[in-house]
């Protein structure tokens, strides 16, 4: 985005709410719905500060406090940016929550309601619903089939909610081994990676909701991918080749193909020490991540290729959360 393209912010200065915050919170929402993505430009303190009419230093102190925070990014000389932050990734995820609250807005402005009023009708909704329902945390599983991923995906997964969350493997479930059974039949959401997701449903009892989640390579990892020139060789490894292939399938799916990716497991890279050689960078999975940096003549080349969940994944995973939660 252009940083002359002024942003759709609007001043209330009867408002009990400070201006600083108003300005801070409207461009919150516009990075939430994404109508300001990361590496977006943001108009300069003087243009957005004529163009709502307030002083300079006001703008200036809400550009600092969202720096700080880590929505923002400045860059010396180039101006101030939306930065690409697991900060602003998380509040995307918020899409369903702010189309939620808008529905219920235009019914309070038919009722009459300002939008103070709105916003302390729902601040009391919400004390209220807090204080009669203390929700239980809900008992999760994460269902992996292949070890070696388990870990990767499992953290991704654990760092994104607050309910407890436990690791299963599909082969138990499958033979019947009586701890993991017991675990799964216990939980009240399953949650799977997508393409296990008809296995694990086949054992799931019928009360059961089983989650499919799709995942995708960390934003760093892929900034970092995309500036290598074209034909640079870069070696993918994983334990074994199938994590190896799913690694290079991820990078194509995320538009790299200006390079020659090479999908290797670590015994390959056992047998033949010559692999590394005209190399331009190694991206390890997490289980080979050390082992690849201690046995690299190159260790400031070897990146650990980590993953997150997809941003629709995520987002219908946390809805089905809330509903479930409030149906128990």
């Amino acid at each position: 985005m252009s940083s002359s393209r002024l942003l759709p912010i609007t001043i209330d200065a009867h408002a009990p709410l400070p201006i600083t915050v108003q300005v801070s919170e409207q461009i919150k929402l516009l990075i939430a719905i994404e109508y300001l993505r990361p590496g977006d430009s943001l108009p300069t303190v003087i243009q957005l500060a004529e163009y709502l009419n307030i002083n300079h230093n006001t703008i200036a102190l809400v550009y600092s406090e969202l720096i700080e925070t880590g929505y923002l990014i400045a860059k010396r000389g180039r101006g101030t940016f939306v930065a690409e932050s697991e900060l602003v990734q998380k509040s995307t995820s918020r899409d369903s929550l702010y189309k939620v609250l808008e529905q219920a807005f235009l019914i309070a402005t038919q009722m009459g309601l300002n939008p103070f009023d709105f916003g302390l009708t729902a601040y009391a909704v919400a004390v209220s619903s807090n204080e009669r329902k203390q929700v239980a945390p809900l008992k999760l599983v994460f269902v992996e089939s292949v070890q070696s991923e388990a870990d990767i995906y499992f953290q991704s997964l654990q760092s994104e909610i607050s309910h407890p969350l436990s690791l299963l493997y599909l082969e138990d479930l499958q033979t019947a081994q009586p701890i993991a059974l017991r675990e799964f039949y216990a939980s009240n959401l399953v949650i799977t990676p997508a393409q296990y997701a008809y296995n694990v449903i086949q054992i799931a009892a019928p009360k059961h909701e089983v989650i499919g989640v799709n995942y995708e390579p960390d934003i760093h990892l892929i900034t970092q991918i995309s500036t290598l020139n074209r034909g640079c060789q870069v070696l993918l490894v994983g334990q074994k080749m199938a994590e190896s292939k799913k690694m290079k399938q991820m990078l194509e799916k995320s538009g790299i193909y200006h390079l020659n990716l090479q999908s290797l497991d670590i015994e390959s890279i056992h047998q033949d020490s010559q692999l590394f050689k005209h190399i331009d960078m190694i991206c390890a999975s997490q289980a080979v991540f050390d082992y690849m940096r201690e046995i690299s003549p190159n260790p400031e080349k070897v990146v650990n290729f980590s993953f997150i969940i997809n941003r629709a994944s995520l987002s219908v995973l946390k809805t089905r959360l809330v509903a479930v939660q409030m149906k128990n």
